[in-house]
Formats: structure tokens, C-alpha cells, sequence
């Protein structure tokens, strides 16, 4: 379990991955897309241990998937990331060893169900992605949390465009 934590680091490391900044003010005259905003956040955000009856589990976050307001393809920007994603869930070990969760999010101007569609293309759409870099889709989980998991809470564009993205959690035995 401390190799795969040392991997991902290690992996997060060489990439140049920096984290998000959550307190950037708001630039009234800056047209903010998912395209200028920080690709990237750290790889390993948190790690949490928690055992089971016998096998504990490791959980890792891996790169965040931004996306622009009201879409759901990602940018060129965002398949680095997925592409960035899949290196780390390969060299994690065994594939049978290892669940992932996609969690689609976005920012709180739609309506709740909206908002939960939208979440849910995010989702589906980047699991699609890992399925096409050969990640098996029976590992792989998605979930939407419409607006429900912000990062940011300011009613700001740059705000906004950090809680437009796909979270996505690896589980390894």
C-alpha cells in the first residue's frame, strides 16, 4: 500500500502538477473557461485508511477534470489529465486490486436536476475515457453530485469554474 502512495507522489512529482488555488478574486473583465484555469490539481489530495473486516482499503485522489460551463467533452487540457490519471491507475498493480470512482460536480447556477444530469455526462464522460486507455470498466464507478460538493463557494467566475469538474478516487486493496 506505501509503494502505491509512493508512486502516485512520485508520479504526481514528475508530472509538475501544482495544486488549485481556491481564494483568486474575481477579474470582472477575464473571459474564465476551463481552459485557463489551473489544469491540475496535486495528484494525491488526501489518503484515508479504512478497515474493512480483513483487507483495509487505500483511497487516493487523483487529477481533477475541469470543464467549461454548461459542457461535458473534454478539452485537450483535460485529456492530459485523464491520460496523467490512467499512468497512475496502471502502475497502482493489479488490476483485479483496485475500484475507481468518477465524481461529476458543478457549479450552482442550474437547477438541482440540471445540475445532476450534467454532473452524471462529466462523470460518464471521463470513465469513457479511462475505458478507451484501457482502464476495464468494471473497476470503474460514477456518481454525480450536481452542485452538492463545491470547492469553492464564492459567487465568482473563477469559483464557478473550479467546481465545473470530475474528481476522481482510487480505491486499491
Amino acid at each position: 500500500m506505501k509503494n502505491l502512495v509512493k508512486v502516485v507522489f512520485i508520479f504526481a512529482l514528475a508530472a509538475g502538477l501544482t495544486a488549485c488555488k481556491k481564494n483568486v478574486k474575481d477579474n470582472a473583465t477575464a473571459d474564465l473557461t476551463a481552459s485557463n484555469l489551473p489544469v491540475t490539481e496535486e495528484m494525491v489530495l488526501e489518503e484515508t485508511t479504512v478497515s474493512s473486516e480483513t483487507v483495509p482499503t487505500q483511497e487516493v485522489a487523483l487529477g481533477t477534470v475541469y470543464f467549461a460551463l454548461d459542457k461535458f467533452a473534454l478539452t485537450a487540457d483535460a485529456r492530459k489529465i485523464v491520460e496523467a490519471n490512467v499512468q497512475a491507475i496502471k502502475a497502482a498493480g493489479s488490476l483485479a486490486s483496485y475500484k475507481i470512482i468518477v465524481e461529476g460536480n458543478c457549479d450552482d447556477r442550474g437547477t438541482i436536476s440540471y445540475n445532476i444530469a450534467l454532473g452524471q455526462k462529466r462523470a460518464d464522460e471521463v470513465k469513457a475515457n479511462y475505458v478507451r486507455l484501457g482502464i476495464p470498466a468494471a473497476n470503474i464507478e460514477t456518481v454525480s453530485y450536481g452542485e452538492e460538493k463545491p470547492v469553492c463557494t464564492e459567487a465568482t467566475q473563477t469559483c464557478w469554474a473550479q467546481n465545473r469538474r470530475a474528481d476522481t478516487l482510487l480505491s486499491v486493496r
